[in-house]
């Protein structure tokens, strides 16, 4: 097998935060070290050309408190999103991109193209927001997102799963399709080297770009989603519990 995810692992993050009364699984918050990043990307927005749609929404630095009004922020646009609405798709890009912290500040920073350079026309987004919104099968949606990487520059696999776990949430068979960055990766995720004839981490999540990418991120969606099913907590839940264990407050 070229790839195993890490079960037990995962396994014992949500047995330590299960109620042996009630069997209700506690959802952890995001905590400071998401509030950190989060501040160091809304920095990264206001010294690219962002400074306006930051302050309309968040004109201080994000507290835990605000972090959660980000969230629900993002999941009322979602929800009410007009797809055909190019601009407020945008709004929600920024916003969907601010949450998910300053490792994705390549994509805005002015000195690797800037936002209007590396996305370089938002309707790409908007067909890769109607796959999230329809797909029914796995595989559908990741020749979607290796379609989008390919026709844009600074963002990859990481940060992708992060936009399409928000609006998966309008998917009628996979609700909020868990992200999948280095956090997830290297905690979860092992791959075969042949040379070492075991298995090891994966750092960093592999391009879409490549086969072997496209197959990792289908082993990983699968073993979260029977995960998900096994455990009864809801894909949401589970992959927070999991992300917040792994990177710790």
């Amino acid at each position: 097998m070229e790839f195993k995810f890490n079960k037990s692992k995962a396994i014992k993050h949500i047995e330590a935060l299960r109620d042996k009364e009630s069997n209700n699984v506690f959802v952890p918050s995001l905590g400071s070290n998401a509030t950190k990043s989060i501040n160091q990307m809304r920095t990264t927005f206001i010294k690219n050309g962002y400074k306006d749609l930051i302050e309309a929404y968040f004109p201080e630095e994000l507290s835990a408190y605000d972090v959660v009004n980000l969230t629900k922020t993002i999941e009322a646009k979602v929800k009410a999103l007009c797809i055909d609405n190019l601009y407020d798709l945008e709004i929600i890009f920024h916003l969907i991109h601010l949450w998910g912290g300053n490792a994705g500040r390549g994509l805005y920073q002015i000195k690797r193209g800037g936002f209007k350079n590396n996305i370089k026309d938002i309707n790409i987004y908007k067909k890769l927001i109607r796959s999230v919104i329809s797909f029914k099968e796995l595989d559908d949606l990741i020749k979607e997102i290796d379609e989008f990487e390919r026709n844009t520059n600074q963002i990859g696999v990481a940060f992708i799963t992060k936009h399409t776990r928000y609006f998966s949430a309008l998917n009628k068979t996979y609700q909020c399709i868990p992200i999948y960055d280095s956090v997830m990766s290297k905690n979860y995720m092992l791959k075969h080297n042949k040379k070492l004839n075991q298995y090891v981490p994966i750092n960093d999540p592999t391009t879409t770009k490549i086969p072997g990418g496209r197959k990792e991120l289908a082993f990983y969606w699968n073993a979260m989603i029977e995960l998900s099913l096994e455990y009864k907590i809801s894909l949401k839940d589970l992959e927070r519990i999991l992300f917040v264990n792994a990177r710790g407050n």
